[in-house]
């Protein structure tokens, strides 16, 4: 089958949108709205727990840290998902096949995980869960209740990213972002005082997106010869172990803060409000990597190795761009937005927030390198950069130093690591100048030679 009608076939397959001028703003657009009302959505909670519970700053650490767990354990998890989802649905739409088989088995796979991920949470409740929690099991219900969720909404766009259906994909984020708001403006009218309905209000918000927005599926016509199912699944549970990592060097530091400092209750809250304030743009660039993903896809299925390196080479400028402003704001102004906006009586140093900002940029650089190399096939490249950087990064975290010294060098070095060991992998992939073969990409195809 040649290119050409591979591409055409694509189209009828998976019967992704025109990608025409038109197109891509109305996507931009929708993204936007999306991504604001998520990012509203989780200012709001911490800003309004932080607030409500403000006479047991234990409850408000335990909120936060509900927030950055579901952040770990969803994301870490289903993004795996998404991603094998997307790219594997991208790639057999770029060679004119049914896309649902690898749809399909991306849900049964999906299930699987979120079983796998309750069962863990649940086993780490006497452990270490109990402590940071402030002993209320229905936080820890609440946590697992937003990972299931997860397991949905992220199914879903994997399969809207593959399709490049961005406007349905925003869609989730309006849904995900609008019933959190909606149901957090409740629990103020009723004037709530239970900490777990707050949580659980969270929670349920990516379910929720999830299972309104399944119905706007198109999956095609089912194939003639099934695919089989080895490979997805050997894929997965290697981008499940990388972006398990990867939320856990994004949203651990402040919950082992928390567990160091018992006694502390306050500045550990003060630092974890903060650490979610600096790491919103890191939460909002998410959807970046879903339009990234299929488009790398795309480019590498037909060969154009140019237009690989063009969307990598500006999406790291605009990342640049992002973080020396991200780090001049939190130099000026940021103190006064924790102390405002987020309700901190005394919030930690200005050079601490210029260092979160500077960590979040580098997490951003790091979550546009994962794609590029999943769009390749470099599965295990991506495990080994994520498995060396979380190492060094755990190392300064639990160090013999003050705590949260510890999590703001730990927020640094971990992913400098991982994104040079990423980078130096991606550098002989940009330099290919050969297509690759055409079918499915596997997990780790072998090192291709220099130029």
């Amino acid at each position: 089958m040649t290119r050409a009608s591979a591409r055409g076939r694509g189209v009828a397959a998976g019967s992704p949108p025109p990608s025409g001028r038109n197109s891509w703003l109305s996507s931009g657009l929708s993204l936007a709205v999306g991504l604001g009302l998520v990012g509203l959505a989780g200012y709001a909670f911490v800003a309004v727990v932080g607030r409500t519970f403000a006479a047991d700053p234990a409850d408000v650490t335990a909120l936060t840290s509900v927030y950055l767990l579901t952040n770990i354990v969803g994301p870490g998890v289903f993004v795996a998902l998404e991603q094998e989802v997307s790219r594997a649905v991208s790639e057999r739409l770029a060679t004119g096949r049914s896309i649902v088989a690898v749809a399909r088995r991306g849900a049964v796979l999906g299930v699987g995980l979120s079983v796998i991920a309750a069962a863990v949470l649940v086993a780490l409740w006497w452990p270490a869960l109990d402590r940071v929690l402030n002993g209320r099991p229905g936080l820890l219900a609440a946590v697992v209740v937003a990972v299931a969720g997860a397991g949905v909404v992220y199914w879903c766009r994997g399969v809207f990213s593959g399709q490049q259906r961005f406007v349905a994909y925003a869609g989730t984020l309006h849904l995900e972002g609008g019933t959190r708001l909606l149901g957090i403006a409740l629990l103020l009218v009723l004037a709530a005082s239970s900490p777990v309905s707050y949580a659980m209000v969270f929670a349920v918000g990516a379910g929720l997106a999830g299972l309104l927005m399944a119905p706007a599926l198109r999956l095609g016509e089912r194939p003639a010869v099934p695919d089989p199912p080895g490979p997805m699944a050997r894929s997965l549970v290697l981008l499940v172990s990388s972006t398990l990592l990867m939320q856990l060097v994004a949203n651990l530091g402040p919950v082992v803060v928390a567990y160091r400092m018992p006694e502390q209750a306050a500045v550990a809250g003060a630092f974890a409000a903060t650490f979610v304030l600096a790491r919103i743009p890191l939460f909002l660039f998410a959807p970046v990597q879903a339009m990234l993903l299929p488009s790398l896809t795309r480019a590498l299925t037909h060969g154009d190795t140019a237009a690989f390196r063009r969307r990598i080479t500006s999406t790291l400028l605009v990342i640049a761009v992002f973080g020396a402003g991200g780090a001049l704001l939190g130099g000026t102004v940021g103190p006064w937005a924790v102390r405002v906006l987020l309700g901190v009586p005394v919030p930690p140093s200005a050079l601490v927030i210029v260092a979160l900002a500077g960590a979040t940029s580098l997490m951003m650089a790091c979550q546009m390198l994962q794609p590029a190399l999943v769009a390749a096939g470099r599965q295990r490249r991506v495990v080994v950069a994520w498995s060396v950087g979380t190492l060094v990064f755990l190392g300064f975290l639990v160090a013999p130093m003050d705590p949260i010294a510890g999590a703001v060098v730990a927020q640094l070095v971990g992913p400098a690591v991982t994104a040079a060991i990423a980078g130096s992998a991606l550098v002989g992939i940009a330099r290919r100048r050969d297509p690759l073969p055409d079918g499915p990409v596997g997990p780790e195809p072998p090192t291709p030679p220099g130029p």
